[in-house]
Parts: C-alpha cells; sequence; structure tokens
C-alpha cells in the first residue's frame, strides 16, 4: 500500500468524500507511522552528491550523465507552485497533494492503445490511435488530462505519462527498478534522488550504458544513447546535438 491507496482507503468514510485539514494531518501522522514517504521530503533536485554517486553506478563521468538530465529534465523534474485548481482536482489528501509534484506528459496515442482504443471515440483528446502533439496542453494542465484519464482507467492513465527529470514512461516502471506503475509513481513524488535513480536503473536494464559512456562533444557520439532513450524520432528533436553541446558545456565546469 501506498500514501495515497491509504487515503484512497477511507475516503468514502469522510463527509462529501473530502477530507478536512485535521482529518489529512491525522491520515499523514498514520502514514508516516507506516514508512509511506511525504511528497518533497527531500531535495526537489539531485545534488552534487546524487550525481557522483550515479556516475559511479554506471561508471560514467559525472559531466555525461549531466549533459543528459539537462536535456530531459530541461532545468528541473518538478512544478512547483502547483496550482490550487490543480490540487483541487481530487481535494485533500488525494492523488494531487503537495505545493511540488513531478512533471509529466500525457501521451494520449499510449493511453489508446492500453485502453484498446475504447474511449477514442468519446474522449479523444485523451486517447488518439496516433502520437498528436496538438493534444498537450503542457504544464501543469497536464496533471488536469492525466486526472480525467485516471477516472477512466487509472492503471492505464499512469502508464501513458512519462515523470520526473527523467521523464520515463510508467509502462516502464519495471525498467526503471519499480515493481508496480503505483510504486513508480510515489517515488516520483519524493525528491530529485528518487528521479536520478530511476534514470539509472532504466540506462542499466535498458542496455544503454555503452552509449552513455561513449558521449562526448561531438554530435554523433550521442546518436546510440538518444535513439535508445527517446526513440527512432530523436532526430526530430535534435536530441543528439542537445546532449553533445551540454556535455561541452558540463565538461567545461
Amino acid at each position: 500500500m501506498s500514501r495515497q491507496a491509504m487515503f484512497d482507503a477511507v475516503r468514502p468514510l469522510a463527509p462529501g468524500r473530502t477530507f478536512t485539514p485535521a482529518q489529512v494531518r491525522a491520515g499523514d501522522a498514520f502514514a508516516d507511522a507506516l514508512g509511506f514517504p511525504r511528497v518533497g521530503d527531500a531535495p526537489l533536485d539531485p545534488t552534487t552528491a546524487d550525481f557522483a554517486d550515479a556516475a559511479e553506478r554506471l561508471g560514467c563521468s559525472v559531466a555525461q550523465i549531466r549533459a543528459v538530465w539537462d536535456v530531459e529534465a530541461t532545468g528541473s523534474g518538478w512544478f512547483t507552485g502547483v496550482r490550487a485548481e490543480i490540487l483541487a482536482l481530487d481535494g485533500p489528501g488525494g492523488f494531487l497533494d503537495g505545493s511540488n509534484l513531478p512533471k509529466i506528459l500525457f501521451e494520449a496515442h499510449h493511453f489508446d492503445r492500453l485502453t484498446g482504443g475504447r474511449f477514442r471515440k468519446s474522449y479523444p483528446n485523451l486517447s488518439s490511435a496516433r502520437w498528436n502533439k496538438a493534444l498537450y496542453v503542457g504544464g501543469q494542465g497536464e496533471y488536469e488530462r492525466l486526472h480525467r484519464a485516471m477516472q477512466l482507467d487509472c492503471d492505464a492513465a499512469l502508464k501513458s505519462t512519462s515523470w520526473g527529470g527523467p521523464q520515463i514512461m510508467g509502462f516502464n516502471h519495471a525498467l526503471a527498478g519499480y515493481a508496480t506503475v503505483d510504486a513508480l509513481v510515489e517515488a516520483m513524488k519524493t525528491g530529485g534522488r528518487a528521479h536520478l535513480m530511476a534514470f539509472v536503473a532504466f540506462v542499466q536494464n535498458s542496455g544503454l550504458t555503452d552509449a552513455l559512456k561513449a558521449i562526448t562533444t561531438f554530435h554523433a557520439s550521442a546518436v546510440a544513447f538518444a535513439r535508445g532513450y527517446n526513440g527512432p524520432g530523436y532526430s526530430a528533436n535534435d536530441y543528439h546535438i542537445k546532449i553533445a553541446r551540454a556535455f561541452a558545456k558540463w565538461s567545461r565546469a
């Protein structure tokens, strides 16, 4: 069980299924006693020591892992100062809690695939037979899309979303070191180190370690990693070029 699952289990007992502040505090205290992590307990961004640890685990340089992180996390893996209307979608003690939440992007074509296309006609903004950039709303609004999809098929919705700094797809939870997508999501809410360690596990389990270690300032050196991590469309977004440029920056640091 997770902190969220605990709150969800007792929500039917709350008037209007909305918790009072006192009930949330009591629930948090109970969850603390059970050892469930709180949102944002750890620093939001990986520390210098975290990056050094990740580089040692992967046998690469800090500059190589920092270069990829810069490109994937685009500055940070978090939405900070989450808007009140986003948090109000499921009320206190719900899935959307905390002033900071990990960055996400909900992918309608994956939701369509995982649900067999059964919501394609009724919810065309959430389920699409093909990737369609126009369906993104961007920023914190992606949580609204995710929340709506979760009401249709929670497991498929979480698996159809990319999470945190490394933007790991939920359906890749096992590659990131988590038995379930729920466990991955709960970890992504705790802090930047969890984001980085999920990335480390993903690289190792996806056979991308050597490709990461091959990155230099030359664009071609980053092609293998960019293709393996971002898929065949990597070149459309110049991922290999961005990674090589970021590596040059961190090599001088």
